[in-house]
């Protein structure tokens, strides 16, 4: 009978600390939610062409550090000339660190988004939470937008090249991010 209890409990312990990853607080993923709430902000800006609204989805420290931000910010919108936009999530991934029960997390997505019967390719990058390195670097780091190319690694055209390009110089490392904050303008 004690051998029954014991397996009983034994059980049910590993029951509750499985589970424990679904509460508040406990290891989960998230990211794909996170990346989802952050391009619905982006859209609702896009549809009203607020810039200040858009803007303010960069964190601080983006907004200090990022170079002309203000041009950036028409330039994003100009692509969007009637506000309207579908989209669709097309690559995710994220990074960070856990240190002493606080958390970074930054997140890199990449949308399909179709506006004015034309598809185009969105990416950012974002940290949701930021206790660990700058609790004040909280929200876009970088955003940008070219024109959509179904096979960008093995038909590149020459705005997708310079688009993944741009993209691929943000990382996380330890928490930190790589490349220089603000918005994708291509130059041309």
């Amino acid at each position: 009978m004690r051998r029954v209890i014991a397996a009983l409990v034994a059980l049910t312990c590993i029951g509750l600390l499985s589970s424990c990853s679904l509460l508040p607080g406990g290891i989960r993923d998230d990211s794909k939610q996170q990346s989802d709430v952050q391009m619905q902000h982006i859209a609702d800006a896009v549809k009203h062409h607020d810039a200040a609204a858009l803007k303010k989805l960069f964190s601080p420290p983006a907004r200090e550090q990022a170079t002309d931000l203000d041009a950036g910010l028409k330039y994003f919108l100009s692509v969007f000339a009637f506000g309207q936009m579908t989209w669709k999530l097309e690559g995710l991934s994220s990074g960070g660190i856990n240190e002493y029960g606080k958390k970074t997390v930054e997140v890199f997505a990449t949308y399909e988004v179709s506006a004015n019967g034309k598809k185009y390719d969105l990416y950012f990058a974002h940290f949701p939470v930021n206790q660990v390195e700058d609790p004040t670097n909280v929200g876009l780091f970088a955003l940008g937008v070219a024109p959509h190319n179904a096979h960008p690694y093995t038909d590149p055209t020459a705005s997708s090249k310079a688009f993944n390009a741009w993209a691929s110089q943000f990382e996380n490392v330890n928490g930190k991010t790589t490349g220089n904050p603000g918005i994708y303008v291509p130059s041309e």
